[in-house]
């Protein structure tokens, strides 16, 4: 199946596969380090299984793929966070060096909107229509022109469909009314976008947890009424990846080629970015998530982890700069004031961290006996954490890592003996400070010589 989303945002980055045929899509990694799949020299070196056709079989992978982030609608939905127009626009700055393909942004912030599209980023703009108004016709129509007005390039109004979340249409859209007059007049919003030339990707919410045949029914109607993009939202992530992955490729045969399907998904259960990728392997055209993983709840996929995946896993070529993504990670971090977890996969501190000290004894330029990628891919530094199980080797090399003149093992392995009592006294590693004294103590010990007479 080609899909050709230059119809869809004409002008803009488009991540492709590979083509056939080509190094990257066929073998193994040799001992002569050439390119093959799941291998990249200095890069990842993941399973070439990850390419084996059979394996492959049975998904339905698009030709190409888009990645949305949501930082600036979903990421602020997190206890404490208020950022000003200041911090949104660097933001849309830092985002578009990144060189993500959409951004999406709430109605309800039509200056933020205006001011970033002024900025002439690249990326489009996709703005949410939150349920209060997408089923109410004056609000919506009047939603859609104010969001045109500001720039936005895709319109996504927001449609309360299953069983346990319809009842919204009553208690934020004030209306009273069934199911099939709440599907017309969400038919009736899309025909309105497309008179004032809007592209109308709207968002059916929680889509899990509603009859299948009926979720066909209303992306049926939907068709009809002329959407251009569509997004399914588990709202809770309410279900297996093999689901996404179902119901993703049910909906891409009636949406057909031209019409690009994009995944919404939470972590509730840590299934956000599987259920990303199972979307994908049933030909959904438009991932998303937010900067570290921010977002309602238990938050939604790492941007900082999907994005490589789709280059490493599955051979995509985002077009993104992927070395840009930890200092975005710290920025956004530090602005939000929300703290990167520790063990964050990609950007977290231990990301690429080996504590047990056979992952440093290994034979010279191993790189890949302990790790699958690398912490350059996405400009974060590995790290050597001390702990009850480092040796060594280990001490030796955070010695090397903190940029201090090499020690030998009679050194080492004192400092070692140290080490180990300050963590299981302290309960933590040594801070930088202790261990540098640590280590100047020992070496001028081994310095000093001998003060016992030789025997006359």
């Amino acid at each position: 199946m080609s899909i050709d989303l230059r119809e869809w945002l004409p002008g803009h980055t488009i991540v492709t596969a590979p083509p056939e045929g080509s190094d990257t899509r066929t073998g193994h990694v040799p001992d002569t380090g050439v390119e093959t799949p799941g291998f990249r020299e200095g890069m990842w070196a993941v399973s070439p299984y990850c390419f084996d056709e059979k394996i492959r079989a049975d998904m339905h992978l698009p030709d190409q793929v888009q990645l949305m982030d949501m930082t600036l609608r979903e990421g602020r939905q997190v206890a404490g966070v208020s950022v000003g127009i200041d911090e949104v626009l660097e933001f849309a700055r830092r985002i578009d060096e990144v060189g993500v393909h959409i951004v999406e942004m709430h109605h309800d912030f039509i200056d933020e909107i205006k001011r970033t599209k002024a900025m002439g980023v690249k990326f489009r703009i996709q703005a949410l229509v939150h349920p209060t108004a997408a089923l109410n016709p004056g609000a919506c129509r009047e939603e859609i022109d104010l969001c045109l007005d500001a720039g936005a390039d895709i319109i996504c109004p927001a449609f309360a469909i299953s069983d346990y979340n319809y009842k919204l249409v009553e208690s934020m859209g004030g209306l009273t009314i069934t199911r099939e007059e709440a599907l017309d007049r969400a038919c009736e919003a899309i025909q309105y976008g497309k008179e004032q030339g809007a592209y109308m990707n709207p968002n059916l919410m929680d889509f899990s947890r509603l009859d299948l045949d009926r979720l066909k029914t209303i992306v049926s109607r939907l068709k009809e009424a002329g959407i251009d993009g569509l997004r399914i939202d588990d709202i809770c992530g309410a279900c297996i990846p093999a689901v996404y992955k179902h119901h993703a490729w049910v909906v891409k045969q009636i949406l057909g080629p031209k019409i690009p399907l994009a995944i919404h998904s939470h972590n509730d259960f840590e299934l956000g970015t599987a259920g990303q990728l199972a979307a994908l392997e049933g030909g959904a055209e438009v991932l998303e998530g937010c900067i570290n993983g921010l977002g309602e709840r238990a938050g939604v996929p790492n941007l900082g982890v999907l994005a490589p995946v789709l280059e490493m896993m599955y051979g995509y070529d985002t077009g993104m700069r992927l070395e840009l993504l930890q200092d975005l990670s710290e920025w956004v971090a530090d602005v939000w004031n929300q703290p990167i977890p520790e063990h964050m996969a990609g950007t977290g501190h231990t990301a690429f961290s080996h504590a047990a000290e056979v992952h440093y004894a290994l034979p010279e330029g191993d790189e890949w006996s302990f790790n699958a990628w690398a912490p350059r891919v996405i400009g974060n530094d590995a790290y050597v954490p001390l702990c009850h199980y480092s040796g060594v080797q280990a001490i030796k090399r955070s010695v090397l890592e903190h940029g201090w003149d090499p020690i030998d093992n009679d050194v080492a392995q004192r400092v070692l003996e140290r080490v180990r009592k300050e963590v299981r006294h302290r309960r933590r590693e040594p801070s930088d400070r202790v261990l540098a004294q640590i280590v100047e103590e020992e070496e001028r010990r081994q310095a000093v010589p001998s003060t016992s007479k030789e025997p006359t």
